[in-house]
Parts: structure tokens; C-alpha cells; sequence
């Protein structure tokens, strides 16, 4: 046995294309992805939003606004405005003509206790509803403060200090928790969906041993047939000498991604390459169970594995990353037998949740997946007879 697994995995290392595409093939898609998605994990600043001011002298309020505005403006404070006073004809032209993504305008009425500040917007500008909402949550609660203080000066002036301090006191109503030590990188997302496709593609060499173990399909395979060792062992020597060989290029593929793209993986690495090691399995035995069905030829068989390896890909969130959210709305049960969304779900359950069950739950998919596969690779060429070799 150790003697067959020995030259299994010389008989793989001397196998140069494939050699040659197991470890070029995560390497160098996965550097086309850090050059693609990297810009996805520089941080983002908060844009100040561009707006016209349009104020009235005579009315109460209009100091106030103006002191408010001038400080949400400052530029050495990360402002949260541009303000440009101007007259109403003006920005309205301003707003015609996109320069501007809202007026702030003061009410007609001058009576204290209603609110002074009002907002218009355009309709021509429907394609940018982000800062025109932020905008109008800004009228609205600086309507209701003033609103509340000039209810709160009318009727209980002796409580109106203790009231701007409550009111201008920001309150938390959640508690921040960590989850994990590290954050998890917008296009962390892609590269597990990458890393679950490479150990699915294990899957086309997995196939090669269950052609190669045909009589009537290759050459090699009828002298196995005819040779004394007995044929489910050597095929298990041949499948670990696989896995193995898969293991190594995996883990070179991550530490590739981990020291020199800088993909953040969390703090537990080791359970980042048992994933793995249990997405080989799943690719390998995949390739096993699909090279043992009937009499096609090599390249059917390595066709319907593409296939199959894509479409798991695609449903895990290789081209969408959020495509396996939306499998799991409408057909969770696609999720739990797909070895790729299970793979890529491991390593997000990892990055994201403290406790390991959900990574657990994955584990086990995917061995039971592989377990699958090898029954029904094994029953398909078990004692299988041949009239003529």
C-alpha cells in the first residue's frame, strides 16, 4: 500500500500540465482578482453633500441656521455640507443644473413655534437618491429639535437647558460587539468562492483515475485490471496521493493569498486550511463518482465536470458575491448540497461568527458530500467484468 501511494504521487508530480495547472490556476486567477476587487477594501469617505441655502433676515430663526450651517461646513471638520448662499432664483438654477443636490430655504411662516427650515428637491435627479435622503433627514430632524425646544421654552423655560443637553447628547441604543479580531474585506467574499472553485477543479484529476482504472477506456486501465494488487486499494493509494498532492498546492495558494495579497482570512488559519483540505475531498471524489459513470470518453466526462464545477461556483458567489444569499432566500437546499457554497460559507463563517458551529455544520457537509461520491464511484467499478481486454 505505501509502496503503490509512493509512486501514485511520483506518477503526479511528473504529470507537468497537470502540475503545471494546479498550481498556475489559483495563483494566477488569484491575482487577477486582487488586481480586480482590491480597490473594493480601501476605505471610503464620506462625500460632503453640495447644497443651496436660501435665507430670510427678518425671520427668528435665521442666525441660528446660519451659525448651524457655517459649523457643518468647516472644512478642517470633516464637513458634512457645502453651503452656498445664494438667492432663490439662483439655486434653483443650481439645482437645475445638478450643482447642487437640494435647497435649504426658510419657512413663509416667521412664527417660532413651527418649523422654519424646508427643503426642495428635483425630480431630474431621481438617479441620486442617497444624498437627496440624507438631505431631508437632516430638514426633518433638525425641524423636530426645534420643534420641541420652542414647545419646551414656551411652556417650562426653567427646564430648557437641561433639555438642550439631553437633545443635543447622542444616545446609543446598541452595544458594539466584536465578532471576530479581524474585519472581513469586501472582497474576501470572492476570494473564498475562488478557493472553492480550485479545490472543486481537483475534481477533473479525480476523474482521470476513474478512467484510468477502465479497461475499456484506457490502455493503463486494462493492465491494472489484469494486475494482482487488488483494484479498490489501489485506487484509494492513487485518490491519497491526490489529495495529498491537491493539500500542498492549496495551501501554497493560501499563503500566497494571506502574505502577499493580503487577504485577511481571520485569526484562525488552521481551520482556513481544513476547509480546504475537506473542499479536495469533495472536488476529488466529485471527479471520481463522475469519471465512473458509463462509457463516455475523457473529454465528455471532463465537460460535464466543467459544467458542474461552474454552476457551483456561479451559485456560490463567484461572479455575484451575494448570489448565495439569494439561494439561500429561494432554495436553501441548493446551498446545502452544493460543495462550493458550502466550502466558501466555511471560510465566511470563519471571518465573521466567534463560534465555530456554523463553520462545523459546513464540515460536515462536505464530508458527508465526499462520502457520497465515493460510494457511488466505488459501486459503479466495483467488480465491473470485461469480455475482452
Amino acid at each position: 500500500m505505501l509502496l503503490h501511494f509512493k509512486y501514485s504521487f511520483l506518477e503526479l508530480l511528473r504529470n507537468r500540465p497537470q502540475m503545471f495547472w494546479a498550481f498556475a490556476f489559483p495563483l494566477l486567477v488569484g491575482t487577477m482578482f486582487h488586481l480586480a476587487f482590491g480597490r473594493l477594501d480601501a476605505d471610503e469617505l464620506f462625500s460632503p453633500v453640495p447644497v443651496a441655502v436660501v435665507l430670510d433676515a427678518e425671520h427668528p430663526a435665521c442666525d441660528g441656521i446660519r451659525h448651524m450651517l457655517d459649523a457643518l461646513s468647516e472644512p478642517e471638520d470633516d464637513p458634512f455640507l457645502i453651503v452656498t448662499y445664494v438667492s432663490m432664483e439662483d439655486a434653483e438654477a443650481l439645482l437645475s443644473e445638478k450643482e447642487v443636490y437640494g435647497i435649504l430655504h426658510m419657512a413663509e411662516s416667521r412664527d417660532p413655534a413651527k418649523p422654519p427650515l424646508c427643503l426642495t428637491l428635483s425630480a431630474e435627479m431621481s438617479g441620486d437618491p442617497l444624498y437627496q435622503s440624507i438631505l431631508n433627514a437632516f430638514v426633518d430632524q433638525f425641524n423636530l429639535t426645534y420643534a420641541a425646544i420652542a414647545d419646551i421654552a414656551q411652556t417650562d423655560p426653567a427646564k430648557l437647558s437641561a433639555a438642550m443637553e439631553s437633545l443635543s447628547a447622542e444616545t446609543a441604543y446598541l452595544r458594539p460587539e466584536t465578532l471576530e479580531t479581524s474585519s472581513m474585506s469586501q472582497s474576501a467574499s470572492y476570494f473564498f468562492s475562488l478557493i472553492a472553485m480550485s479545490c472543486l477543479f481537483a475534481a477533473t484529476a479525480g476523474s482521470e483515475i476513474a478512467i484510468t482504472n477502465q479497461a475499456n477506456l484506457s490502455p493503463l486501465g486494462a493492465r491494472k485490471c489484469v494486475s494482482p494488487v487488488r483494484r479498490s486499494a489501489a485506487t484509494l493509494c492513487e485518490l491519497s496521493a491526490l489529495l495529498l498532492q491537491e493539500c500542498v498546492v492549496m495551501t501554497i495558494a493560501l499563503l500566497y493569498y494571506r502574505n502577499v495579497l493580503s487577504v485577511d482570512f481571520g485569526s484562525r488559519f488552521g481551520y482556513v486550511l481544513l476547509a480546504t483540505l475537506c473542499g479536495c475531498l469533495a472536488g476529488i471524489s466529485l471527479g471520481y463518482f463522475v469519471g465512473s459513470i458509463g462509457q463516455f470518453g475523457r473529454f465528455q466526462k471532463n465537460g460535464i465536470l466543467v459544467a458542474i464545477i461552474m454552476t457551483c461556483s456561479m451559485l456560490s458567489g463567484l461572479m455575484i458575491n451575494t448570489m448565495r444569499l439569494y439561494v439561500e432566500a429561494f432554495c436553501p437546499l441548493l446551498n446545502r448540497i452544493n460543495p462550493a457554497a458550502l466550502i466558501s460559507d466555511a471560510l465566511y463563517a470563519l471571518a465573521v461568527y466567534p463560534s465555530p458551529d456554523r463553520y462545523f455544520k459546513n464540515i460536515a457537509g462536505l464530508l458527508t458530500i465526499s462520502a457520497l461520491f465515493c460510494l457511488g464511484g466505488i459501486a459503479l467499478t466495483r467488480r465491473k467484468k470485461y469480455a475482452g481486454i
